[in-house]
C-alpha cells in the first residue's frame, strides 16, 4: 500500500524536522507521549473499522518484516546514555532503555520462528503483547517522571528532556510507529491463524 509508505515517510520527516527545530520543547513531555499513543491507536482503529482495503493490507502483512521492524527500538537505548549523563531520570530511562534493547534484540529471534505459511506460534503473540506493554510502561514512566508532583523525580531531573532533539523523535515518531507495527503483526497473525 503506497499510501502507507508515504505516510510513514512524511511522519518521519515531519518528526525529525520539528524535533531538530526545537518545536516540541514547548510542550510537556506527557502531552507528547499521550498524543503519540492516542493519535496512533485512534488512527489505526478508525482505518481498520472504515476501510476494507486497509484490513486486507493488514491481513497480507509480512509477519517477519513487521517483527523485525521492532529493531527501531534500538534507538530507545539512547535513554540509557541520557540517564548516565543525568539528562533523564533513572526511574524512566533505565527500564525504558533495557526494555527497548530486549525487544529490539528479540525481534530477530521471534521473526525466525514465524513460518512462511500455517499457524503462528503462541510465542509470537506473547512477544508482541510484551512489546506493547513495555511501550505503555515507558509512556507511563515518562509521564510520572515529568514533574516532581508524582514523586518519582530525584535531583530535579525530569523526563522533559524527551522533548529535545534527538530523543524527541521517540514519542513523536518511533514510539507510534513501533506501536503500529506491533498492532499490524498481531492482526495479521490472528487472521492467519483463523484460516
Amino acid at each position: 500500500m503506497r499510501i502507507a509508505r508515504l505516510l510513514i515517510l512524511a511522519s518521519c520527516l515531519l518528526s525529525v524536522g520539528l524535533s531538530a527545530s526545537g518545536w516540541f520543547e514547548q510542550f510537556p513531555v506527557g502531552a507528547l507521549f499521550a498524543f503519540g499513543t492516542f493519535a496512533i491507536a485512534s488512527g489505526y482503529l478508525i482505518l481498520h473499522w472504515l476501510s476494507k482495503r486497509f484490513r486486507l493490507f493488514v491481513q497480507a502483512g509480512n509477519l517477519k518484516h513487521l517483527t523485525q521492524s521492532q529493531a527501531f527500538r534500538f534507538f530507545g537505548t539512547l535513554a540509557l546514555v541520557k540517564a548516565w549523563q543525568h539528562t533523564l531520570p533513572f526511574a524512566f530511562a533505565v527500564p525504558t532503555g533495557i526494555a527497548d534493547l530486549i525487544i529490539a534484540i528479540g525481534s530477530f529471534f521471534i521473526a525466525r520462528i514465524v513460518p512462511d505459511r500455517g499457524p503462528v506460534p503462541k510465542a509470537f503473540f506473547i512477544w508482541h503483547f510484551v512489546g506493547l506493554a513495555t511501550l505503555g510502561m515507558s509512556a507511563t514512566l515518562a509521564i510520572l517522571t515529568s514533574s516532581p508532583r508524582f514523586g518519582l523525580v530525584e535531583d530535579g531531573v525530569t523526563s522533559q528532556a524527551m522533548t529535545s532533539f534527538p530523543v524527541s523523535i521517540v514519542p513523536t515518531f518511533i514510539g507510534p510507529m513501533v506501536t503500529i507495527f506491533h498492532l499490524l503483526a498481531l492482526d495479521a497473525a490472528r487472521h492467519r491463524n483463523r484460516l
